[in-house]
């Protein structure tokens, strides 16, 4: 589906009238059509495209709640559907209304309030799972405050990864640019100088002392290069593939000590709230999991879902399906007590509650491991640092003394 912006006539007695109007079609074609099937004559239809930053940054955070905030404000004497397409008519941003469209379309041609607000592309998957779940339950206007405590949340848990990673970033960039610096002018500058001594031995030494400068500086600095670049690549081939628990990235990321257990953690306290919030509004099992199995991405809460879901759908008992790994024991012999939804939705909201706290351990786990290795590599750095003033003052006293000799 793309939008297009066309411009057609209609013939009235001995006039004609020419209209402007939007429309979100698969083609031009479908939109030529369209408009001679209801009696107009198409003048010029052109694709609408944005400028790429421009739809970028129209669709943040601070807009997807001003969005939750006004359907929640809007939605108390109107329903959900009309609610946001009060919003859409008295949007004044051109930007905004042109990312409004695709959702004026859905609503207009009868379209459900969660379609619409899936083709606006706003809101995160976490957030849209917990939208269509009140909108199956018929609780819209309720669920619609849980969406915007999920928003708040998620964006606290993102300010503090965005200030521990800008910290860490700027303790790299001064550890690497220390170590370059020291490879590529200090220790060259050093060998320039050279040693003024006419002591073959003091010669012999400083020379040595060179050559294992070089050699350790450079071994350091080829490894923390090495490191830095195989993160980088591995996060972002683990972002790209992240619905593919296959991946060797998602087999990688599940093994790794410390972040596979936050991120499992984390992942596991969302879709566990979300199972809650599902079955506390009488949302089916079976469509409850396939809600949350959209909303995953992190391979082993996902890998959960999905095989429970196969399960389920296979005509296994619901408590069977669902206890198995990653959850804990304990928590596998909580669902295995269970006797009806009321109790597994109790249960899910008990397992959210302390993967929450499991989250946080690790949370602190990650911050004093990411502590301790840029204290070793600062630590490395800082003897290597030692270690060429000691060469160059010994460089110095070497001179002195030949020039007094």
């Amino acid at each position: 589906m793309k939008l297009f912006h066309a411009r057609y006539a209609q013939t009235q007695a001995k006039t004609v009238k020419v209209f402007e109007d939007d429309f979100y079609l698969p083609d031009q074609r479908a939109v030529r059509r369209h408009l001679r099937n209801t009696g107009y004559w198409p003048i010029s239809i052109k694709e609408q495209k944005p400028p790429t930053f421009e739809w970028m940054d129209v669709r943040d955070r601070s807009w997807q709640l001003q969005l939750l905030r006004a359907l929640r404000f809007q939605s108390a004497t109107a329903s959900a559907g009309t609610a946001l397409l009060n919003i859409i008519e008295g949007e004044t941003d051109p930007r905004r209304r042109l990312a409004f469209l695709p959702t004026r379309t859905v609503l207009k041609g009868g379209g459900s309030f969660s379609d619409a607000l899936k083709a606006l592309r706003l809101m995160d998957a976490a957030t849209m799972a917990i939208i269509t779940a009140g909108e199956r339950a018929g609780d819209l206007k309720g669920v619609i405050q849980h969406a915007i405590e999920h928003t708040q949340e998620k964006g606290k848990n993102i300010k503090t990864i965005i200030t521990a990673l800008s910290w860490m970033s700027f303790d790299i960039i001064n550890l690497v640019g220390t170590i370059w610096t020291a490879q590529f002018a200090g220790i060259p500058y050093l060998k320039e100088q050279g040693s003024k001594s006419t002591d073959p031995a003091a010669i012999e030494h400083f020379n040595v002392a060179i050559q294992r400068a070089t050699w350790v500086n450079g071994t350091l600095l080829v490894l923390v290069m090495t490191i830095i670049t195989g993160v980088v690549i591995l996060a972002g081939l683990y972002w790209m593939n992240r619905h593919r628990s296959d991946h060797f990235t998602s087999r990688v990321m599940m093994k790794a000590p410390v972040i596979s257990s936050y991120l499992r953690n984390t992942t596991l306290q969302d879709s566990c709230k979300l199972m809650c919030r599902l079955l506390e509004g009488k949302v089916p099992l079976a469509d409850a999991l396939k809600i949350i199995i959209e909303s995953c991405h992190e391979p082993a809460t996902r890998d959960y879902w999905v095989k429970s879901l196969e399960r389920v759908m296979a005509g296994g008992e619901p408590k069977r399906a669902l206890s198995r790994w990653p959850l804990t024991k304990g928590e596998r012999d909580q669902i295995a007590t269970i006797q009806s939804v009321d109790q597994l939705a109790e249960v899910y909201a008990s397992i959210a509650e302390e993967r929450g706290n499991m989250a946080k351990d690790d949370k602190r786990r990650l911050a004093k491991l990411a502590l301790i290795s840029t204290m070793f590599f600062f630590g490395a750095t800082v003897l290597m640092a030692i270690y060429l003033l000691m060469i160059q003052n010994e460089g110095v006293l070497n001179n002195i003394n030949s020039a007094k000799e």
